[in-house]
């Protein structure tokens, strides 16, 4: 399972960013990445960005700042003297541009409370021992992937995986990003993904791809201000449950209803062709329901059915299609999985919990 985080950008723009960060906190936004040292920025106001920073902090959010020693010297900070952004709520810092390896360690060594971010795609397990050796716990740092405006240059999901498992024999934490695509980030409005599979793909497969085999603490949104919708799609995948977004033939069975409703879950035993819930029969035993046979029609990959009185000790069982089945009369049509969402099928397996989202 893994937490969600989102960015925002004050140094591109503080009206934007001040909206973006107000629909941070709106959402329940814990975790904040925000960069001080885009090159294409130009801020006039970093009183301003410093109020941003501080509202973030107040409103209880962990805030992470890549910066540069340029953006130290905007808020009177130093390498030898990081308690200026200590006194904006800043609590993590990725060292970027300008400083030298040397200067790294002294700074992580005798970080005065801060945890520090490094760059995971580059890191070595060299490196890491080299760090230690320095006297820099490595259970103090955060391997964070980079994100790729550029398209074509983000990384392979098997590489990303590769690198987190080295980092958690060392007991690191880890992080990465996927793209929000309602506000896309300038300057080249094309998602901001560490993985490159992942630069148009719905925020629930991303955020689930990045978290599986539990290699991932922390999923940050690269792009500021997904929208509700996303964050709540991506939020619920980060923490192991696929959302099926869901068009129903007709409204829902008022007895159907608190079934549908509940988190699922595909038991050990994993069907080929079917995704079944572990809740329908039961669920349909205990309230003594016996569904009676209605929209018995074919069942293409994605359809959501519940097994009827025709099915005898069947009846209730919940199912989502993974392949194109045939009509069955002993089998009720509820409605179908969006198009967009099909592909999270291939996500649930044995033990994995989903939900279905309605209202499309």
């Amino acid at each position: 399972m893994a937490e969600l985080g989102q960015s925002f950008y004050p140094t591109l723009g503080i009206a934007d960013a001040e909206r973006h960060l107000e629909e941070a906190i709106r959402v329940g936004c814990k975790h904040l990445f925000t960069s001080l040292h885009l090159p294409e920025a130009r801020v006039d106001d970093w009183q301003m960005v410093r109020r941003l920073l501080a509202r973030a902090a107040r409103a209880g959010m962990t805030v992470a700042a890549d910066i540069s020693r340029e953006s130290l010297d905007k808020f009177g900070a130093s390498p030898d003297d990081l308690s200026p952004l200590a006194g904006l709520g800043v609590r993590v810092l990725r060292l970027d541009h300008g400083f030298t390896a040397e200067e790294t360690v002294r700074i992580m060594r005798g970080n005065g409370g801060f945890a520090f971010q490094i760059n995971a795609g580059t890191t070595t397990q060299e490196d890491v021992e080299h760090w230690a050796a320095c006297g820099v716990a490595p259970e103090k740092l955060i391997a964070v992937h980079n994100f790729y405006p550029r398209p074509e240059t983000g990384m392979s999901l098997r590489f990303y995986r590769r690198q987190n498992r080295m980092f958690r024999r060392f007991g690191m934490k880890t992080a990465g990003f996927i793209p929000a695509h309602r506000e896309p980030r300038a300057p080249l409005f094309a998602g901001l993904p560490t993985v490159e599979a992942h630069r148009r793909a719905l925020a629930a497969l991303a955020a689930a791809e990045l978290a599986a085999e539990g290699l991932t603490d922390l999923v940050y949104f690269g792009d500021p201000a997904p929208g509700e919708e996303a964050w709540t799609a991506a939020l619920l995948a980060a923490g192991g449950t696929i959302p099926l977004r869901v068009r129903w033939l007709e409204p829902l069975p008022e007895e159907l209803r608190p079934l549908l409703a509940q988190t699922h879950a595909c038991p050990r035993d994993e069907a080929e062709r079917v995704i079944r819930s572990a809740k329908g029969r039961l669920f349909a035993r205990e309230r003594g329901i016996v569904p009676a046979p209605r929209n018995t029609l074919e069942r293409p990959a994605g359809t959501v059915t519940i097994d009827n009185g025709r099915y005898l000790r069947y009846a209730g069982e919940l199912q989502v299609t993974r392949i194109d089945l045939p009509a069955d009369e002993r089998v009720n049509v509820l409605g179908r999985v969006v198009p967009e969402d099909r592909e999270l099928l291939r996500l649930i397996g044995p033990g994995t919990r989903f939900v279905f989202v309605s209202g499309c």
